[in-house]
């Protein structure tokens, strides 16, 4: 079955340039796709016939002659064709709006106390939540960007929020020296990417021990537990293990707090798959890409040791990269 279409067309002298621009500014700012020279595309709905008519009358009131068309069918230019006008020119909106928010979490990464940045990147957020809903207004075959660009956005006010919700540290890193780390087995990113933090940041001699299902976690001066349900250090509120480690050491290096944002994404979006939801194709591009190398080092690695060692190796990589602030 086809759908339905309204075509509009303007017919304006060499001398409305100035109209001309206007009812092109409306056209592209109500989403409107241009087939050809003076017709520009909408899908029949009640709002877009609206804001049709609305324009014709603007047009006709100022000297010039406008028609709505409706039909259900394009010609030569097919309704797949015709939808995929429509996405690409909404997909390339939210790709700008994510590309941008990209490079402002990069500029934060590397300049964290900037407080002009700081500022900036709070405009920023605000604007571009506005920007985001009217993109949204207008997508009329959603292809799901929408979602990606929303994530990066949340990436980039977690990391904001991140910076200025540093606390002093509560822990003492002389107080954890030498100490065993216990954890569950089968790790992944919060708790690979925590005892890489442990690793880099806080006892470069720690040891790691991983726990089966039924086995109970060691307790005295010689163990510390984390990111499992009663650990010494786990999920905290909103918080993942990987931040309340870094919140709880006044660990705050470019490289860990943009590590955080990033880690923070691939765990949320393992807690939504667990319940049925799907997060991954929403998540920030970088977060995507850390996510689909740690799920092919989950595959090739024959045990935890060996998961963890490469995992290391990886994280290791990418703070020098957030080290440069690239």
């Amino acid at each position: 079955m086809n759908n339905t279409w309204l075509v509009f067309s303007a017919s304006l002298t060499a001398r409305q340039q100035a109209l001309r621009v206007k009812v092109w500014r409306r056209l592209s700012g109500l989403g409107a796709m241009q087939l050809k020279n003076s017709l520009w595309l909408l899908p029949e709905r009640e709002e877009c016939r609206e804001q049709f008519f609305w324009l014709v009358q603007e047009v006709e009131a100022e000297g010039g002659e406008a028609v709505v068309l409706e039909c259900s069918g394009l010609g030569n230019v097919t309704d797949a064709e015709a939808q995929s006008l429509f996405r690409r020119a909404r997909d390339a909106d939210y790709a700008a709006l994510e590309q941008e928010a990209s490079d402002i979490s990069a500029s934060l990464a590397a300049g964290p106390e900037d407080e002009i940045l700081r500022r900036e990147t709070r405009a920023f957020l605000r604007k571009a939540q506005r920007r985001l809903a009217s993109i949204r207004a207008v997508d009329f075959f959603p292809s799901g960007r929408a979602e990606v660009a929303s994530q990066a956005l949340n990436f980039l006010s977690s990391m904001l929020e991140g910076q200025t919700e540093a606390q002093p540290a509560v822990c003492s890193l002389p107080d954890f020296a030498c100490r065993t780390w216990v954890t569950r087995e089968r790790p992944y990113v919060d708790r690979l990417a925590s005892f890489w933090l442990v690793r880099r940041r806080i006892d470069a001699g720690a040891r790691i021990r991983f726990l089966s299902p039924d086995e109970a976690v060691p307790r005295g001066a010689d163990f510390v537990s984390f990111d499992m349900p009663g650990a010494d250090f786990t999920h905290r509120g909103e918080l993942v293990t990987f931040e309340v480690l870094a919140n709880d050491f006044g660990i705050r290096d470019a490289a860990v707090r943009r590590l955080m944002a990033v880690v923070k994404a691939i765990d949320l979006a393992g807690d939504a798959e667990e319940a049925g939801e799907d997060r991954v194709s929403g998540m920030p591009a970088e977060a995507r890409a850390v996510k689909d190398v740690l799920d092919g080092l989950v595959t090739i690695s024959t045990n935890d040791a060996e998961l963890l060692e490469r995992a290391t190796l990886l994280f290791d990589a990418l703070a020098a990269t957030y080290d440069t602030g690239a």
